[in-house]
């Protein structure tokens, strides 16, 4: 089997399984209702730097994995916005000679109401809360930072044509405002914890002590009946100050996905 087949096989069982999460998901709507459902690869560049491990920053590259889902009613104001992706990076230091790997997970769901036709034809304008979870690990040696958190999330998206097909084009932010995250103290071993000493893990997050952006700017163009293929860029800013360890985590990734629109009535 050549790889082309190979890839082309993959493509359309990667469609398949994504109309399937669609459909269910289309279920929990209220009808009328479309659903976009996309599976999406980032790939591009990040810097972690964590002084429970290190005081220098690690640069290199960065990966997720994510399914998006969108709900929206037609009589209805209100879209829901449901996702869950995982991210990788492999990060070394200046000198090349030590690297860190980071796994974290995450899953958020957004109520967001929707205003249309504001201020021009076919852009729509929506803003509303946002409940977030984020946990995961940096080796090198071992930390974790489990975060969950409250957040305003806001897009803006405006529906135009290209060469007579359906193009979407979005822009979305995410900025938390309150939550709860974990941390060690800066000299503490996670071996102390282990054995017991579980006092003063869990701290109350906020922007004092923790900040976090997310910008995700996409294009959903319809090359299908219901298929769509997604184009974007996302950059996340993530810092936190907590005791006496200060962490700073960006990166800059270019988004390439695929799905599609599903209707009930």
């Amino acid at each position: 089997m050549t790889m082309n087949k190979l890839l082309h096989i993959v493509l359309l069982m990667l469609v398949g399984v994504e109309c399937g999460f669609a459909q269910s998901d289309t279920a929990r709507c209220i009808s009328p209702s479309k659903t976009t459902s996309i599976f999406s690869l980032d790939a591009g560049m990040g810097s972690q730097r964590d002084t429970y491990i290190s005081p220098i920053t690690y640069d290199g590259m960065h990966l997720r994995l994510a399914y998006h889902n969108m709900c929206q009613n037609e009589k209805s104001s209100i879209t829901r916005v449901l996702e869950g992706g995982i991210d990788y990076q492999l990060t070394e230091n200046p000198a090349g000679n030590h690297i860190m790997h980071t796994l974290l997970a995450d899953f958020r769901w957004a109520a967001m109401h929707r205003w249309r036709n504001v201020p021009l034809s076919r852009l729509d304008v929506m803003v509303g809360p946002l409940a977030h979870f984020r946990g995961g690990l940096l080796y090198n040696p071992n930390n974790s930072n489990n975060v969950v958190s409250a957040r305003v999330n806001a897009m803006a998206s405006y529906l135009t044509s290209l060469k007579n097909r359906r193009l979407k084009l979005c822009y979305e932010v995410s900025l938390p405002m309150v939550g709860a995250m974990f941390s060690p103290e800066y000299d503490e071993a996670y071996y102390e914890i282990y054995v017991g000493n579980h006092s003063g893990l869990a701290h109350f997050a906020w922007w004092g002590n923790r900040f976090d952006i997310t910008n995700y700017v996409f294009a959903d163009y319809s090359i299908g009946a219901n298929t769509v293929l997604r184009v974007g860029y996302r950059n996340r800013i993530e810092s936190s100050n907590v005791c006496h360890i200060h962490t700073r985590a960006i990166s800059h990734a270019l988004v390439l996905g695929i799905g599609c629109n599903l209707l009930t009535k």
